[in-house]
């Protein structure tokens, strides 16, 4: 027998996100990274996943400052202008500091959004 979710009619109400992190700065070396690189996020039904077609590499440690993704996936315009602050654009970094410190790092990374017509 398939429960049934109490929380989908909601759920299909939001709107939805790609979410695209692009590398914008380099403050030092990255094996992996080079400027303009993207880790491209979707939405798919009810779940988000990394869309590895679209995406250059996947770094862990620049996973871990994704935890605000399902913000920019399914929060609000007045919201995610908040968190944009004066010039419309957010950023996030990898977690290495880069020399002297460990021997690659400090990739910068510009969050964006677009919103999707239809969910794949």
């Amino acid at each position: 027998m398939v429960k049934e979710n109490k929380y989908a009619p909601a759920y299909e109400s939001v709107a939805k996100y790609r979410v695209i992190y692009e590398v914008e700065d380099m403050r030092g070396s990255c094996p992996l990274y080079k400027v303009g690189d993207r880790i491209v996020i979707d939405s798919l039904g009810s779940t988000e996943v990394i869309n590895l077609k679209e995406s250059s590499a996947v770094c862990l440690r620049v996973i871990d400052n994704m935890w605000n993704c399902l913000v920019w996936q399914y929060g609000s315009d007045r919201i995610v202008t908040h968190l944009s602050g004066v010039n419309g654009e957010c950023r996030t970094s990898c977690t290495m500091p880069g020399e002297p410190y460990t021997s690659c790092g400090y990739v910068i990374f510009r969050i964006r959004r677009e919103k999707l017509e239809k969910v794949k």
